[in-house]
């Protein structure tokens, strides 16, 4: 019976036909293939394709976890530039936000940092669980690649090339959303002089930080279900059902 496993399984086998055992007398040599990066690549994007409601779930938690990020940290950098405007109507308005003009730099509160955090660790746990999950599911698919000659590496790279552009795509959008929302915030705290001084190279900056965050955290979060894909025996994982 064939595996469970869709359109990239039948590729994996296309590609792995030329896989064989040659019999020398009661031993057999087993001869493996090494793939390149760029058909990982092609497998991990026709994976993501075919599992495309659980591939939103996941990024739709790294996309709120950095579009908070995005939001904080340009937030800060767009109030340290109002303060060194030193404009009266400007000053005004974030004396009326509370804001301490002689102190100068707010920084980060305790209850900041801590969301900010709290929202990384929900990202980095929600990433794991949903690729652990595609483990739990691709059980079967897996064990044929094994059987057909793919190395442990080869399959810890699937996964961890589909952390990787999962972590990537979600962290641009969420980025991006954050610096939305911050200057639609800036917008409504001082209108029109908001948006005229709103620092953009910093929005871009705190983007590319948001993004680098996300990427990495995918990535981490994908080695543990990465390495749990690798070990699976063949055998073993051809007998399960799912």
């Amino acid at each position: 019976m064939p595996p469970h496993g869709g359109r990239e399984t039948g590729e994996w086998v296309r590609i792995t036909a030329m896989a064989h055992a040659t019999i020398v007398g009661k031993k057999t040599i087993q001869k493996q293939i090494r793939l390149p990066w760029s058909k990982a690549l092609e497998i991990s994007l026709e994976s993501l394709k075919v599992r495309f409601s659980r591939s939103l779930i996941t990024s739709s938690s790294i996309m709120l976890a950095t579009a908070f990020l995005s939001y904080t940290l340009f937030g800060h950098d767009f109030l340290n530039r109002m303060i060194s405007l030193n404009d009266a109507t400007i000053n005004y308005k974030l004396q009326l936000m509370g804001i301490d003009l002689e102190a100068g730099d707010p920084g980060f509160n305790a209850r900041e940092l801590w969301l900010i955090s709290t929202s990384m660790v929900v990202c980095l746990v929600g990433v794991a669980n949903a690729l652990l999950m595609s483990v739990t599911e691709r059980i079967k698919e897996i064990g044929t690649m094994k059987c057909l000659g793919a190395l442990n590496s080869f399959v810890v790279k699937l996964f961890l090339i589909e952390a990787l552009l999962l972590g990537v795509l979600s962290s641009l959008i969420g980025g991006i959303a954050g610096f939305a929302f911050g200057l639609l915030s800036g917008w409504g705290n001082f209108g029109l002089l908001g948006i005229k001084h709103a620092p953009a190279f910093l929005g871009i900056k705190d983007i590319v930080i948001t993004a680098l965050t996300g990427t990495f955290l995918s990535t981490i979060a994908a080695i543990y279900p990465a390495l749990t894909a690798a070990k699976m025996q063949p055998v073993e994982a051809m007998r399960k059902e799912v």
